[in-house]
């Protein structure tokens, strides 16, 4: 994904955040509203850095098999140190591809949490949305 595109998604979803930090917690579903269209552009931030992850590790897997082909002995360290900087890319894009999964996680488990709030006003009669 390109970084125009990442930074579309990243605008779209603090507009919401900033829509959720104006509305009250008492405003259940239209908090639920804004969640669920965050949510979408999470979810695509979250696969685009899990394929740039998928990708760079692709990527070191084949340096390290083609340093180690063409390496005079010992193979293995002379692979592994040809492989160090990308190393260092591939765990920060791990981490952006964790930090967008756990945030796209706790999006929908907090959506979730809104419903079951929202099932038993309902049911207690409150109806306070």
């Amino acid at each position: 994904m390109k970084k125009e595109q990442i930074d579309e998604h990243l605008k779209h979803i603090l507009v919401y955040q900033d829509q959720l930090n104006k509305l009250g917690e008492d405003m259940k579903i239209q908090r639920i509203e804004l969640l669920s269209k965050q949510l979408v552009f999470i979810g695509r931030l979250a696969s685009a850095f899990s394929e740039n992850y998928k990708q760079i590790y692709a990527k070191r897997k084949r340096m390290y098999a083609e340093a180690e082909i063409n390496a005079q002995p010992p193979r293995q360290a002379r692979a592994e140190l040809a492989v160090a900087e990308i190393r260092e890319e591939e765990a920060e894009a791990y981490g952006l591809m964790k930090r967008w999964n756990n945030a796209f996680d706790s999006t929908k488990e907090e959506i979730n949490a809104l419903k079951y709030k929202v099932k038993i006003d309902i049911e207690d009669g409150s109806n306070r949305q």
